[in-house]
């Protein structure tokens, strides 16, 4: 495992016990899991990954290296992150590798920020 994976995935310390108050809506493993997505999320070309797959759907890593603009080094690593999270599929056909979100409600959070970030300009 990379160390930039085990970073991103390392697990939360906290010493709070798993039941929750009653005012906190979810027990501390849900938010410890949407932590790990929320830092999986939280660079601008993983969120410009997803996003590009969710309006493209299967998409070819030289398609994307082009709507990117980004080095194939680069583009590589942020896809393994992802792919290792499992937050997209990889196919491949002869020497072309493809990559599908696994669930496009993934990039919704980016969609509400920009909606509200619009609406308090």
């Amino acid at each position: 495992m990379s160390p930039i994976l085990a970073k991103l995935l390392r697990r939360s310390t906290s010493r709070r016990p798993v039941d929750h108050h009653p005012d906190s809506p979810f027990a501390r493993p849900v938010y410890e899991r949407n932590a790990t997505i929320y830092k999986l999320l939280a660079h601008p070309i993983r969120l410009e990954i997803l996003n590009v797959l969710k309006s493209r759907g299967e998409t070819s890593v030289e398609l994307l290296l082009q709507i990117l603009k980004v080095r194939k080094a680069n583009l590589s690593q942020h896809l393994s992150l992802l792919r290792h999270t499992k937050t997209v599929m990889m196919r491949k056909d002869g020497l072309n590798v493809y990559y599908q979100i696994t669930d496009p409600r993934l990039v919704e959070p980016c969609r509400i920020l920009k909606e509200i970030w619009e609406t308090n300009k």
